[in-house]
């Protein structure tokens, strides 16, 4: 077992928070890229051969529970699902333990059980994609969450935009080493689409700029104890010379930052972070002077994706992204000229609460996922 702040972070059984826990006021406004496209024509889909009546059976196919911000992700759906019991007959859930093979086949058994709609949060891109395309050509409509597929084989994809985190990431960093300096990737999944995605969208912003090099790629698996592991690799080959650490998502920061801690780096020398949603990424930054930009990637979007589900039952006009946002914040001091926050991330973190909290989880103060329960329609 690991030690000291990373042992706090292991699995979904510590993300807990208590009434006596201020967590920050979610972003309420309109989604950013929505206001900030420039472009005059945004895509819908028009879901008319969808429509029906209620009750609805409705499946959903889960990649997996590997990590805490999944488990939010799935109480998220199910609370919503247990909010329109009026409407919806059943829910079916099946979790493929993040093996394609698995997803594959759970679809495949959905679409036997005469579901009305799937709501899918896919494993792999390519992989999960023909059995999603089979579902929507059998006229069974396909709302993706979080995780979506390489075709375009669906209704919608409720997300908080990678495309935007991963080149709001990469801006912040290259501002904040003024276009020059050495900088380590820290994905999560390989092959999954919020990695591929981020880091796409990470690389326009970088290759603009011939100073900025990236030194290495390394996948933590969305683990703080991969994280580390792999930023220790890092460290021990190019040491001093990191200048910046790209991280597709806070899951696996605390891990690297307590892989600089263990390198003999100290506060106020470790390199500027992204983070996402986790509490102990924030607590970290904020305790050895780290300098730290958080875009949140609220996992509350499972419930968005019901909410979606049932306007595409009903027949309404969606966007062919479905997009929620989320609160940005930097350290006091860290702001850069492109990069502006909504607050500063003492007023997000939540000094007392256990590390790998989820800030933008949006199930309210007394959740606790070891006890967590609701009545939605199985």
């Amino acid at each position: 077992m690991k030690s000291g702040m990373l042992a706090l972070l292991l699995g979904a059984a510590g993300l807990m928070a208590t009434s006596s826990m201020s967590v920050a006021e979610p972003y309420h406004g309109a989604p950013r890229t929505f206001l900030f496209n420039p472009s005059s024509e945004v895509c819908f889909k028009d879901t008319a051969a969808y429509k029906k009546d209620p009750p609805y059976v409705i499946g959903f196919s889960n990649a997996g529970l590997g990590d805490s911000w999944r488990v939010v992700m799935l109480h998220s759906l199910e609370t919503a699902a247990a909010a329109h019991k009026d409407v919806i007959k059943q829910l079916i859930i099946t979790d493929a333990g993040h093996d394609d093979a698995k997803q594959v086949s759970d679809i495949q058994d959905l679409m036997s059980r005469q579901v009305d709609l799937l709501i899918v949060s896919a494993n792999t891109e390519q992989a999960v994609d023909p059995a999603v395309t089979r579902a929507m050509e059998r006229g069974i409509p396909v709302v993706m969450v979080d995780r979506r597929v390489s075709s375009d084989n669906f209704v919608t994809f409720v997300t908080a935009s990678d495309t935007m985190m991963g080149r709001l990431f990469a801006q912040w960093i290259v501002e904040k080493l003024n276009g020059k300096g050495n900088i380590i990737m820290l994905g999560g999944q390989a092959g999954s689409s919020p990695n591929e995605i981020r880091t796409r969208a990470a690389m326009q912003v970088f290759n603009q700029y011939p100073d900025i090099k990236i030194l290495d790629t390394v996948y933590s698996d969305w683990s703080p104890v991969k994280g580390k592991q792999v930023m220790q690799a890092a460290i021990a080959k190019y040491g001093h010379s990191i200048n910046a650490v790209w991280s597709a998502h806070g899951l696996q920061t605390p891990g690297s930052i307590e892989a600089f801690l263990d390198a003999g780096f100290k506060p106020g020398e470790i390199p500027p972070h992204t983070n996402s949603d986790v509490n102990g990424g924030m607590q970290m930054a904020l305790k050895y002077h780290v300098p730290m930009l958080e875009v949140g990637y609220p996992p509350a979007m499972g419930g968005t994706a019901v909410e979606v589900a049932l306007k595409v039952l009903a027949g309404a006009q969606v966007p062919c992204t479905y997009e929620i946002n989320a609160q940005i914040a930097t350290t006091d001091g860290d702001e850069t000229a492109s990069i502006k926050r909504d607050l500063p991330i003492s007023e997000m973190v939540v000094p007392n609460g256990p590390p790998d909290m989820l800030v933008t989880g949006g199930m309210g103060a007394d959740y606790d996922p070891k006890t967590y329960k609701v009545d939605y329609p199985q």
